[in-house]
């Protein structure tokens, strides 16, 4: 495939892009050109990206937030076919977890796609409403829910966000550190590996390779929705 129809073909995936003609994506495709990171490769600029759209076209970044004692809270992990407003990283940071390709949307360009295809806008505020609602779950699970609960409810995210079905099971490619998984649920490693535990003990998941496979639904759903 011809690298121009290659690059057309992953902002078509991207959700909110998904109104644009194939006309407009290859125009997109020109005004926002790809930048390729390396794993670990910290990629927000705050004065360069200001006000703009990332649009991760592959890979998997982790948006993060470092504690006054120098610790690493993580916000969000995002994959491919989604966008990241930089407004959002203001005061964070950013990098790839393994090697990515993302195109910077500047904020002009924008303005300029969203006057020819309003429903672009529409899209990115969907986006947005539903990341805000899956954080404020997530508070709420702090609050009312013990670690098991929580590492539950978080695994269900997962799985639709980015599961795939694998002969009678579902599974969660990642990979995911217990680490990771711990500052997203406000929880220790030690208290999430204990959390994984029960999981395993109760025939909800199971851990391969940092990959999580989900062998009872049922299960893992009945945990998620146990409170203090």
């Amino acid at each position: 495939m011809p690298r121009e129809q290659s690059q057309v073909k992953l902002l078509s995936l991207v959700d909110v892009l998904e109104p644009l003609s194939a006309e407009e994506l290859a125009e997109l495709a020109t005004r926002c050109p790809d930048i390729s990171l390396e794993k670990g490769q910290e990629f927000y600029q705050s004065q360069q990206h200001d006000g703009g759209l990332y649009l991760i076209k592959e890979g998997r970044v982790l948006v993060y937030k470092l504690t006054s004692s120098g610790e690493q809270l993580t916000l969000a992990l995002l994959g491919a076919g989604t966008a990241l407003t930089a407004r959002r990283l203001e005061g964070l940071h950013a990098r790839a977890l393994e090697p990515s390709v993302v195109a910077f949307m500047q904020r002009e360009d924008f303005k300029y796609f969203l006057r020819r295809n309003p429903e672009m806008g529409l899209r990115l505020m969907d986006l947005l409403a539903e990341r805000l609602r899956l954080m404020d779950g997530r508070m709420s699970d702090v609050i009312h829910k013990e670690v098991p609960a929580r590492l539950a409810s978080l695994i269900l995210q997962l799985l639709g966000e980015e599961g795939i079905v694998v002969g009678r099971d579902y599974v969660i490619p990642g990979p995911y550190t217990h680490e990771q998984l711990g500052t997203m649920i406000g929880a220790k490693r030690v208290a999430v590996a204990r959390a994984f535990r029960r999981l395993r003990e109760a025939g909800a998941v199971e851990v391969e390779h940092y990959c999580l496979r989900v062998t009872d639904l049922e299960a893992l759903e009945r945990i998620a929705h146990e409170e203090r």
